[in-house]
């Protein structure tokens, strides 16, 4: 019983010393997080938003830590739709893809409720941009059969004027006819 109290004891006491070690390195991984979420901020305030977009991108690839990750994504989903009218599909992919993953990995964060309206906007961007696209298709093949039509009429304006010059010649033949009929009739009488 004494062997077994020991070990029970000894056991106790090895788990108390991991413990203490294992949560300090948690907190040292999350200051160690929060301080590239804090450089992130400061290159963001500083207008250098391609190397905030950096950071954030590079401390989302890290494994995820509540309240410092999710900001992160919520700060990035921000930073690449701000690019006014030039935004691109690459940024509007990995907005979307930062949305996600908050509502997926963080969904009671405050982040998580502040980024509904603009995923809201985010889908009708999307829709926008392709009905845009649906739009250009339908215009470049408009495009080509008025083209196709164009010439199609150009080609029927060549046949109409080849026919007028034969009805006209046909018209004159007639003519010519009628005059040599008459001539001929006068010469019998």
């Amino acid at each position: 019983m004494k062997k077994l109290l020991a070990i029970i004891l000894c056991f106790l006491g090895l788990n108390a010393c991991v413990t203490p070690h294992s949560l300090d390195s948690s907190q040292i991984y999350r200051q160690n997080l929060d301080k590239k979420l804090a450089v992130a901020i400061k290159l963001q305030n500083a207008g250098k938003i391609t190397a905030a977009a950096d950071a954030l991108i590079a401390l989302c690839e890290e494994r995820g830590v509540p309240g410092i990750t999710d900001e992160a994504l919520f700060r990035l989903s921000l930073l690449s739709l701000d690019k006014g009218q030039d935004i691109d599909s690459d940024s509007l992919q990995l907005a979307q893809q930062c949305i996600e993953r908050l509502r997926k990995e963080y969904p009671s964060s405050p982040w998580t409720g502040m980024i509904a309206p603009v995923a809201g906007l985010l889908t009708i961007t999307a829709e926008q941009r392709l009905q845009g696209q649906n739009c250009k298709t339908q215009n470049q093949t408009l495009s080509r059969e008025t083209q196709t039509l164009s010439r199609e009429n150009q080609a029927y304006s060549r046949e109409t004027q080849a026919l007028s010059k034969e009805i006209q010649e046909l018209r004159q033949t007639i003519e010519k006819l009628k005059r040599l009929d008459l001539e001929l009739e006068q010469e019998r009488k």
